[in-house]
């Protein structure tokens, strides 16, 4: 019997449950996951004052929710996850229940919003599936739903999260990234002052960088659209974005980042220690952690967007000639913004490279296993990435100091990875021929 080694094998024949059903499987470990962090992250927002996920899910369900890119590629990833069959059915739900909602807005005379519509729809189809759907199709439908729960979920917890890191830390270390990136030629002062004498390059990078959750979701087509009849690809986008979303927020509170356009700009109003982004490059080599207004999230170290710019670049390379050249798009228009718009330095996207290219060399090419090589990558990654951090904070001054020293070693040290990354991507077989893509990759690419 062949086995498709990319994709998940269904749980029974023709896809039945077996006798132990959901209890055994990923997603009842992924769901349990996503409460336990839910409750965790609702707690810590209680213990400071705030609005914690549940009440931002609440009001998505029945008040005013929060709309915009994730609810769109939320919607989009159901809609090429479920049975054929459901999908009219599964938009009616939504359109009927933003009709119903809209109208008592518009009676009350307050204005027009989309989401709630999306997250009854999602609970109808996974309440469908629960009751009246059986085997592959039961399974395609709760998948569907669940990623684009789990997706809404984490969008509704990183808000949470953004809010704690203003209150839990109200010292920021702008100063030592500040310096440390005159290693690479302050890029984010040479990026913003071309961005701002060239309109249409600014509003092109802003959309890209707003509606990132969108080019995610258009390579997920490429990689989801046939899940519902074979099966779910073992690596796909969505497990990469969710697992640099929960990782990558964790390093916010070890090392709180705000920003140049922040610390150095007028971003907030009066809140900016100078006003010189991105005109005037600051010339002080005397580093510290200073006071910064807790208006402003601390979520510059890493790059998350870089990072996932990084992935959607990555997927984007094992798909057709047309997906490749929107990954690459889409990855370049990221860069930009992130330094053009005043949101990260230098050092922060080579820190996010590093570390997306880490976690995609743990996922990619499950069917290889953990092999010798792929457990040095992720290794050599990690250490990698805090060397980074630890070389920013304690070695800021001679980075700015040592020429073009500095700035071989970061450069170097992503090129290094990339190199890494290919090679598990792409190993060679022993004999030296050329190793065949997986079928998965092959039906990506037809």
């Amino acid at each position: 019997m062949l086995v498709r080694a990319d994709f998940a094998l269904p749980r029974g024949p023709r896809g039945e449950h077996t006798r132990s059903g959901f209890r055994n499987s990923p997603w009842m470990w992924a769901v349990l996951a996503v409460v336990v962090f839910v409750a965790a992250i609702q707690a810590a927002a209680t213990a400071y004052g705030l609005a914690g996920p549940i009440e931002g899910l609440a009001k998505d369900f029945v008040g005013r929710p929060v709309t915009g890119e994730v609810k769109i590629a939320a919607l989009a990833l159901a809609l090429m996850c479920m049975p054929a069959r459901l999908r009219l059915p599964f938009t009616g739900v939504v359109v009927g229940t933003e009709i119903l909602f809209n109208a008592e807005r518009l009676a009350a005379g307050s204005p027009l919003h989309f989401g709630n519509g999306v997250m009854w729809a999602l609970v109808a189809l996974a309440a469908y599936a629960g009751l009246r759907l059986t085997g592959r199709e039961r399974v395609a439908a709760y998948k569907a739903a669940g990623v684009a729960g789990i997706l809404i979920v984490a969008n509704a917890c990183s808000a949470v999260w953004l809010g704690l890191t203003m209150e839990a830390l109200p010292y920021v270390a702008d100063h030592f990234v500040e310096v440390a990136d005159r290693a690479l030629g302050s890029p984010s002062w040479v990026m913003g002052r071309f961005v701002h004498e060239h309109g249409w390059y600014l509003w092109l990078i802003t959309k890209v960088y707003t509606y990132l959750p969108v080019g995610a979701a258009v390579v997920a087509f490429f990689q989801l659209r046939r899940s519902s009849t074979e099966g779910f690809p073992r690596h796909h986008i969505v497990k990469s974005f969710i697992l640099i979303g929960a990782i990558g927020p964790i390093v916010y509170f070890l090392f709180p980042v705000v920003g140049p356009a922040y610390a150095f700009g007028n971003e907030v109003a009066g809140a900016g220690w100078m006003n010189v982004w991105p005109h005037v490059v600051p010339t002080s080599l005397e580093p510290v952690s200073a006071y910064f207004s807790q208006a402003a999230p601390r979520n510059c170290m890493p790059s998350l967007h870089t990072a996932w710019a990084t992935a959607i670049l990555l997927h984007s390379l094992r798909g057709p000639r047309l997906l490749k050249l929107f990954g690459v798009f889409w990855w370049v228009c990221t860069i930009s913004a992130t330094l053009g718009l005043g949101a990260h330095y230098g050092v922060d996207l080579i820190a996010g490279l590093v570390f997306a290219l880490t976690l995609e060399a743990a996922l990619v090419r499950p069917e290889d296993g953990w092999h010798p090589r792929r457990i040095a990558t992720v290794v050599g990654g990690a250490l990698a990435f805090a060397a980074i951090l630890l070389a920013i904070r304690y070695l800021s001054v001679p980075m700015a100091q040592s020429g073009y020293l500095a700035a071989v070693a970061l450069l170097g040290t992503a090129g290094a990875m990339v190199v890494a990354y290919a090679r598990i991507a792409r190993p060679p077989s022993p004999d030296g021929a050329v190793v065949p893509r997986p079928v998965g990759e092959q039906a990506l690419a037809a």
